[in-house]
């Protein structure tokens, strides 16, 4: 019977040994290499992306600008107060009289004021003016009114007021800035100023009064805060610059206010400037009874 010797595996096993240690090797320069690399990396940041801490910076000029035009405009507001009579009947003897509050602005240095109708009165009628700083009422006469557009001009006999600046009301915005000037509910808050923007441009609104109806048209209405007290008074722009003459609010809504554009008297204004005589009415101004 023939013999078979056993195969030797020993050659494998050096082959396989060499091949390990080929192996571990490569992965071990390898490993070197790249740690070397790794702390060689210069983690420096590059000027242009260094981060910075950052601050809020609170821009404290434009608000200490928008307060001195409040202030200077407040200078030209006014308040007004009228002795009122209601009575009850044409032959009454009695008539119970309340005192009527509102604001007025004054347009022109030597003693003009501009206001509503059903404030001040129509024309003739006497009413009372107050000025900011001084405890004295002034004695003032309506010289014009127009019912139409519930407005009126009062002369009271003082100089070195100081006026208002007059905007132009055809160049208003919706959504933008305005403020209202005047004196909600009396004189205990006068030269109140409340803020808000152009809701809408000419509007239209019903009136009803003594069982009348009557439509004011081209009216500007805001959110800023009209209250009673507020008619007559100031509605300006953020350059301090008056675009309406505030005049009715809805009572049935909140921030719904109505002034009337300052163009539309400005040739009454101007007239008064210029020591011209009044119109008694302004025909671009329609008020439909």
């Amino acid at each position: 019977m023939k013999k078979y010797n056993k195969k030797q595996k020993k050659p494998h096993i050096v082959t396989w040994l060499i091949w390990e240690a080929i192996s571990i090797f490569i992965i071990a320069t390898v490993s070197i290499v790249l740690y070397d690399m790794y702390i060689n990396i210069d983690v420096t940041p590059d000027a242009k992306y260094v981060a910075e801490k950052t601050s809020k910076v609170v821009n404290t000029e434009s608000e200490n600008d928008i307060s001195n035009i409040l202030e200077n405009a407040s200078k030209s507001v006014v308040g007004i107060s009228k002795i009122v009579a209601n009575d009850t009947g044409i032959f009454s003897i009695n008539s119970e009289k309340t005192l009527s509050l509102g604001s007025g602005i004054v347009i022109a240095d030597n003693g003009y004021i501009l206001s509503n109708e059903h404030v001040s009165g129509s024309k003739y009628s006497k009413c009372y003016v107050t000025i900011q700083g001084e405890k004295k009422e002034y004695q003032g006469t309506v010289i014009w009114s127009d019912s139409d557009i519930d407005l009126s001009i009062i002369k009271i006999d003082k100089y070195g007021l100081t006026p208002i600046s007059l905007g132009d009301s055809d160049k208003i915005r919706i959504g933008q800035t305005v403020y209202a000037i005047g004196n909600p509910i009396g004189l205990d808050f006068e030269r109140t100023v409340t803020s808000g923007i152009i809701s809408a441009v000419e509007r239209t609104i019903k009136l009803e009064e003594n069982e009348e109806y009557s439509y004011m048209e081209d009216l500007i209405q805001t959110d800023a805060g009209i209250n009673s007290g507020n008619s007559g008074g100031a509605l300006i722009n953020s350059k301090g610059e008056l675009i309406g003459i505030n005049t009715v609010k809805i009572a049935e809504a909140e921030s719904i206010g109505f002034a009337v554009p300052i163009n539309i008297v400005k040739p009454i204004i101007e007239k008064i400037k210029e020591n011209r005589s009044l119109p008694r009415s302004i025909n671009r101004y329609i008020c439909i009874r």
